[in-house]
């Protein structure tokens, strides 16, 4: 069963945080959980969850989505979905001033929803991976899945292949791209992320779309790249 929960927050001093916004409300929603949960949830080996913030429209604004993958992790998306306000460190107390539902949905019920080949990949916070022990956002954008293939195959019982997955996605035609370097800020450490997005039409060939398809779908729970949980690799997959 996957999870997900939009709220806005409205945080009058955010010029004062140190560090990606993001970065503090995953702090002040571990402070709400109990402390052994909140130590349980980062001990697992992928992270069943994920966390991403975009401004709003209005100044001090933020829009946040979070996301559960695994009923181990349920606790996060339903415990901030009965807060009415949250504690940024460095700003105060911020009011939730617009709140969702939690929208319990799986990969089998969203996957006939999916019709057509012509999508955009939107990478809407900086996503970034490792090579070589090295984080880096460029410039193969496949890589960016390697942690979302790893969790479906986790999380979901699949037994997908990377190298498949790559192979599928060099038969996609590329129309529109767009993608630009985004330092990310966690607490001082600055990860070299990528954001953007790139107009695809998928492969003809019915198996590759449908495995392009159902791994797309997910990363838009899942979140691209590392650090998912602080912040990054927020990701929509958006019918053209």
């Amino acid at each position: 069963m996957l999870i997900q929960y939009d709220f806005s927050v409205r945080i009058p001093g955010i010029e004062h945080v140190y560090s990606e916004i993001a970065v503090k409300i995953h702090g002040a929603l571990m402070y709400r959980i109990p402390q052994e949960k909140a130590q349980q949830l980062h001990e697992k080996k992928y992270h069943p969850f994920s966390l991403y913030c975009v401004p709003g429209e209005e100044k001090n604004i933020v829009l946040t989505r979070i996301s559960s993958l695994h009923e181990s992790c349920d606790i996060v998306p339903e415990t901030a979905s009965g807060l009415d306000s949250l504690l940024i460190k460095g700003a105060g107390k911020a009011e939730i001033i617009q709140k969702g539902e939690l929208f319990r949905t799986s990969l089998p019920e969203l996957m006939p929803r999916t019709n057509g080949r012509t999508y955009r990949l939107l990478f809407l916070t900086p996503s970034v991976f490792k090579t070589a022990g090295k984080e880096s956002g460029f410039p193969d954008v496949t890589m960016h899945f390697i942690s979302v293939i790893r969790r479906m195959n986790e999380f979901e019982g699949e037994q997908l292949d990377f190298d498949s997955f790559r192979k599928a996605f060099y038969h996609c035609q590329f129309g529109e791209w767009q993608f630009q370097q985004y330092d990310y800020n966690i607490s001082g450490i600055h990860l070299p992320g990528m954001t953007g997005h790139a107009d695809i039409l998928l492969p003809s060939d019915a198996e590759e779309q449908k495995m392009l398809k159902k791994i797309f779908l997910y990363a838009s729970f899942s979140g691209t790249g590392g650090r998912t949980g602080m912040g990054m690799g927020g990701f929509f997959f958006q019918k053209l």
